[in-house]
């Protein structure tokens, strides 16, 4: 399973730059670029629901996009950067989630392919934190949402669980879906 999702983002990561780039042999020797495309995250409708009934407000912050998408919140992040040979994708902006005076930012996040995970600067009422693993990429139980599924992380179930005094997020649920379009207009 990891392989096969590893094959699949790489395939499209690899045509989506050439194609961006130019010829393949062009975007295999560039190791970065400058807002190609993005990556759209869609919430799963559940944890939708649930950070509505918490009464946690999502919103995108530094230059990301989010808005209502088949009966769930999608946000685009930006694309700012990739490494074919180490198998990452950079992006710039992020979400903010708040509740009263509790709030929680990620940001900048790092699709890491190889180690099928991705990282975030987090800051908030939790501190100034820095980048940790956020999610993990699995395979996808809904590719109407996504390519790939994100589940969270313990690190990052528990800043939620702490930032907003609840028990109701856990390691490798299923937070949301991602799919990158790396030549796709923002």
């Amino acid at each position: 399973m990891k392989k096969a999702i590893l094959a699949l983002l790489t395939v499209v990561l690899s045509l989506g730059m050439a194609t961006a780039m130019g010829t393949p042999a062009q975007a295999a020797s560039k190791s970065t670029a400058k807002k190609v495309g993005y990556t759209r995250v869609a919430v799963a409708p559940a944890v939708y629901e649930l950070i509505g009934s918490a009464g946690i407000t999502p919103a995108p912050v530094q230059g990301a996009k989010a808005g209502a998408y088949k009966g769930t919140l999608a946000a685009k992040f930006p694309i700012t950067g990739y490494s074919l040979k180490g198998l990452r994708i950079k992006h710039s902006g992020g979400l903010n989630l708040s509740a009263g005076a509790s709030t929680i930012t990620v940001s900048d996040f790092n699709i890491d392919l190889a180690r099928l995970r991705v990282s975030g600067n987090v800051s908030g009422t939790v501190g100034n934190v820095g980048r940790v693993d956020l999610f993990k990429i699995r395979k996808s139980d809904r590719r109407d949402l996504g390519a790939v599924k994100l589940t969270l992380t313990d690190t990052a179930a528990g800043a939620l669980n702490a930032t907003f005094g609840v028990n109701a997020f856990a390691e490798d649920a299923t937070f949301g879906y991602a799919t990158p379009k790396p030549f796709s207009r923002f």
